[in-house]
């Protein structure tokens, strides 16, 4: 008698384990979206335009980016060919003495 207790409770509790992976497998599915690729959470800053004016100056301020890029390149440019006059100037008078 103690033997089909024992079994009916293990039966039991095998059926109620069976229930519950189901109850999980149809919650996991159920949470994800039907692409295969899961899409990434919404974090951070939403930095689209919201209106015409955000999306003209946000174009004028990168143009303006662009040009002080252009700018700095230049000034860098000059100063490197200001070092190799002085530096040439320098070696010359070295060489000529």
């Amino acid at each position: 008698m103690t033997t089909t207790l024992t079994e009916t409770h293990q039966e039991r509790r095998r059926i109620a384990d069976e229930a519950l992976r189901e109850q999980f497998n149809r919650l996991g599915r159920a949470a994800t979206p039907p692409s295969s690729t899961p899409t990434p959470p919404e974090i951070g800053i939403d930095v689209r335009p919201a209106s015409t004016y955000e999306a003209v100056t946000r174009q004028m301020v990168e143009s303006l980016a662009d040009d002080l890029r252009e700018i700095k390149s230049r000034l860098n440019n000059l100063v490197f060919m200001i070092a190799g006059a002085i530096l040439m100037d320098v070696i010359s008078r070295v060489i000529g003495a």
